[in-house]
Order: C-alpha cells, then sequence, then structure tokens
C-alpha cells in the first residue's frame, strides 16, 4: 500500500506559487512528508496524478479552472485511494458537505500553523491495520 512508504509523498494544488513555497516548507519541516508535485491548477494536478502517484493531494478550494469539490471528483475517480485534502479560507458548513461530498479526505483551513497541516496530512493518509480502511478526517480546523 501506498502509505507504508518512510515518507507521504504530496502533490500540492495552488496558483500562487509563494503560497505553495510556503506549504512545501512547512509540511517538508518533518522528516515524514515529501513535495513531489506542484500544480498551478486543477487540471494540472489531475495530468500530474498518474505519473507522480502521490499519496496525498493538497488542493486549494478554489483554482483557476475547478472548484475544490470538483477537482476531488475527477481525482477520486482516477485513483481512488489517493486522498485528497482540501484547502480554504472559509469556515463555510455548505462548502464543507460540498467537499466532503466530492470525496475529500480532509478540510483545512489555510490560516492554521504547519503542526495542524503536518497532522492532518498524516492521519489523512494513515491506515486502521484492523478495518483496512483509511481515516477520513471532517475538519482540521
Amino acid at each position: 500500500m501506498r502509505n507504508k512508504r518512510k515518507k507521504l509523498r504530496i502533490l500540492i494544488c495552488n496558483n500562487y506559487s509563494l503560497f505553495r513555497e510556503g506549504i512545501k516548507s512547512m509540511v517538508q519541516a518533518g522528516a515524514s512528508i515529501e513535495v513531489v508535485g506542484e500544480a498551478n491548477t486543477a487540471g494540472e494536478a489531475i495530468e500530474q496524478l498518474s505519473r507522480l502517484r502521490p499519496d496525498a493531494v493538497l488542493m486549494d478550494v478554489t483554482t483557476p479552472d475547478l472548484s475544490g469539490f470538483e477537482a476531488t471528483r475527477r481525482i477520486k475517480l482516477i485513483d481512488p485511494d489517493v486522498k485528497v485534502l482540501i484547502l480554504s479560507l472559509n469556515d463555510d458548513e455548505t462548502l464543507t458537505s460540498l467537499c466532503m461530498e466530492a470525496g475529500a479526505d480532509g478540510y483545512i483551513r489555510r490560516d492554521r500553523s504547519a503542526w495542524h497541516l503536518q497532522s492532518a496530512i498524516q492521519a489523512a493518509c494513515r491506515t486502521d491495520e484492523h478495518a483496512g480502511i483509511g481515516s477520513r478526517i471532517a475538519r482540521a480546523g
């Protein structure tokens, strides 16, 4: 299984390069997470999915081409095992519900700390050894 690797492999999707660099620095500060790719748009993230085979995608809720929940739906159709965590400044119940209905494995506010982000990624990718299912987190923030 993918999440038995030493490092969790993630793909970051956000159209602001400075934001991606900040996220990359934050998550790679710990030894357990490696950023394997970056995308400006959801379409780019979807194109990179098969080649990079990340354990998780950090998907911004709004990208220039698709909403985060539509991108999540498409990612899950391609690879149901990849975990998708939505990043947003909004803490809106409707938005959270749309993301979860699309198959997101987590919803993280952009104003949370590096520790919260790392913990959310690890929690989403953790496998329950007894049941063989991934941990689904509703919200980290």
